[in-house]
């Protein structure tokens, strides 16, 4: 059990014979501040400052009550505990704090909550989503490339370097994503990560996945109000944005590391050591205890420290820091990274908590698992035994993302290649909602797809044809539409987006950049963006493609078949990995295709006027909307 002390409303508390001659000192409030009218009233203010846990505090403002003042073994530390009435208004609350003679008052600003509808929308299986790694995506503002008194300086000559991407070029650049049909768009974490670089052994910190401040924009990015200003303007366009959160640890630079509130506050790496990576180990009826700790306890890596959400402090601050950005800044939904390594129960929790105050919302978690039976686990809803839910919308589908590396890959066989699509997705019993899967060929953490199909341009348009056409929440990672390869070190499947930087000589946000991009590299770099663009554009229109139901055939004569249909609209899809064109055995599908007597082929524009004439193109697909 954490060490605390908890002081009532009215009991005045002193610390020290000297009281009078010591100072308040208040370096830190967070929340940053609050809003009036959340479902749950209460609210936990963090206040740090040195010996803050000296001074007597007093919370006056209508409606509010001041329920506890709560210390840790921290003397720097004190947890405020208000209570919301109905009738609070939106204001300035004064937080008086006395220490001796030495009184100091802080205004607290509670806000109106903003209701407008395009905030917080939550997404689903209508959307097509885009994901940039900020960093490497375009320098909108080359004076933010280094920031006085922070560790990393722009470099693009050191792979694990800064490079300069950041939220102006992501805005500068909203055409161009929009006009490629996407949705929604998923930034990798924009916190504050000013932690120093070690790039001999590969540690740099443009990924944003060890914070040193949740409650700040990395500078080097831009600012809160830049971060707000871009999900305004994506939302006006009709556009989403899911911001990426991480729960499981935070950078060793990280403020409250560098002064812990209390021992517990994270897990002891010289007792736990580094983690597992064996998160199968959670839902795991034979797994020892010594594995299970392993996996939640160990850090991620020597730079990250491993928080203890069972800390009731550190879990209250979490949930309250991921309502605070959605709520500032209007996000549609969040991407949680390493779902399955914090306590399970907090991230139920947490995911509870966020939805109570945003229904609409979503929430992907990044399972990373190696088969469907685990990944569903983590789905709300799931038939566990012991009657853990964890009320999370929407899994990372690795599975997926596995079947498709294989199918295109692998010598096509009764189990293997193809057949690894179908046999994938016939075991979609075992999820709540697959459609709110999230599918993808491949993302930040992951071999770039073009590298993984050996840079065959067939290839890479078979899967994502799949991944555009079959059930789920597509993911595009940035870049793949202009085939763009990597793979290996981190770095190498992070590279710039051409153009994005004003020195680059081929602006691929471009036609004739794509154009000229394609001829330095002998690639249809051009061919691949306009397939991505009219199959991703297609999508948008065509609801059945959507959000259909599934109807597949076991694969034959490595031909995979399948058909999304709804409301009389009805969709064929077939993809050829053999070396041969297949002619299509239309009497094989008729309980589908009954009624229909042509079609309209969506990748080549061709239309059929008999069906019994549809054939597969070699290393292709087809994508056919019946008429």
């Amino acid at each position: 059990m954490q060490s605390r002390i908890i002081i009532l409303l009215g009991v005045i508390f002193l610390f020290g014979t000297n009281i009078s001659a010591q100072s308040i000192n208040i370096d830190r409030i967070e929340p940053l501040n609050w809003w009036v009218g959340f479902e749950n009233p209460n609210l936990q203010i963090l206040i740090y400052g040195e010996n803050i846990s000296d001074s007597r505090v007093k919370v006056d403002y209508p409606g509010v009550k001041l329920a506890s003042v709560q210390m840790t073994e921290n003397p720097n530390y004190l947890f405020l505990d208000l209570v919301f009435g109905n009738d609070v208004k939106p204001g300035k609350m004064k937080l008086t704090f006395t220490n001796g003679t030495d009184r100091q008052v802080v205004d607290y600003e509670l806000k109106s909550r903003d209701t407008s509808g395009t905030r917080a929308q939550g997404f689903d299986a209508t959307d097509v989503i885009y994901l940039i790694m900020p960093d490497r995506f375009a320098n909108g503002d080359p004076t933010n490339d280094e920031i006085e008194g922070m560790y990393e300086i722009s470099d693009r000559n050191q792979p694990y370097g800064r490079h300069g991407g950041d939220l102006k070029g992501i805005r500068n650049n909203l055409d161009y994503i929009q006009d490629l049909g996407m949705t929604a768009i998923w930034l990798n974490p924009v916190f504050e990560n000013d932690m120093p670089g070690n790039y001999e052994v590969g540690a740099g910190f443009y990924h944003g996945y060890a914070a040193t401040d949740m409650y700040k924009v990395d500078r080097r990015f831009g600012s809160n109000e830049e971060f707000r200003e871009l999900v305004e303007e994506t939302q006006r366009r009709g556009m989403k944005v899911i911001m990426d959160m991480i729960h499981n640890h935070v950078g060793t630079e990280h403020w409250l590391i560098k002064d812990l509130p209390s021992s517990d506050w994270v897990h002891d790496q010289s007792v736990h050591g580094n983690t597992n990576y064996r998160t199968s180990t959670i839902m795991d009826p034979y797994a020892s205890d010594f594995d299970k700790n392993s996996t939640i306890k160990g850090w991620f890596v020597d730079e990250m420290p491993d928080l203890d959400q069972r800390n009731e402090f550190l879990a209250t601050y979490l949930i309250q820091n991921t309502l605070w950005w959605i709520e500032y800044s209007g996000i549609d939904g969040i991407r949680m990274d390493t779902h399955p390594y914090p306590y399970k129960e907090y991230m139920a929790r947490w995911t509870k908590e966020v939805l109570a105050e945003f229904p609409d919302f979503n929430i992907v978690g990044e399972a990373w698992m190696p088969n469907v039976a685990t990944t569903a686990y983590w789905q709300y809803d799931f038939p566990d035994k012991n009657g853990y839910n964890s009320f999370l919308k929407s899994v990372t589908d690795f599975p997926v993302y596995y079947a498709v590396n294989q199918a295109f890959n692998e010598e096509n066989g009764w189990d293997t290649g193809i057949a690894k699509l179908y046999y994938t997705l016939s075991q979609d019993f075992l999820y709540t909602d697959p459609l709110l899967n999230v599918i993808f060929v491949d993302n930040h953490d992951l071999n770039r797809f073009f590298s993984t199909v050996g840079e065959d341009v067939n290839k890479l348009k078979m899967g994502l044809t799949f991944i555009l056409t079959t059930r789920g929440i597509p993911q595009i990672y940035y870049g793949t539409e202009i085939l763009m390869a990597g793979e290996g070190r981190d770095p190498n499947k992070r590279k710039d987006f051409p153009g994005g930087w004003q020195e680059d000589p081929i602006n691929a946000f471009t036609e004739s950049g794509r154009n000229k991009l394609g001829e330095s590299v002998d690639l249809p770099v051009n061919d691949a963006h306009k397939f991505v663009r009219n199959l991703v554009r297609w999508r948008n229109q065509t609801p059945a493609a959507q959000i259909g139901k599934l109807t597949h055939f076991v694969p034959h004569n490595n031909v995979y078949v399948y058909f999304r249909h709804l409301d009389g609209q009805t969709v064929m899809v077939a993809i050829n990995s053999g070396d041969q064109d297949m002619k299509l055995s239309m009497d094989r599908y008729k309980e589908l295709t009954s009624g229909y007597n042509g079609a309209f082929e969506v990748l080549s524009g061709q239309t059929f006027s008999d069906l019994e004439n549809v054939s597969v193109p070699a290393m292709g697909s087809i994508v056919l909307e019946l008429k």
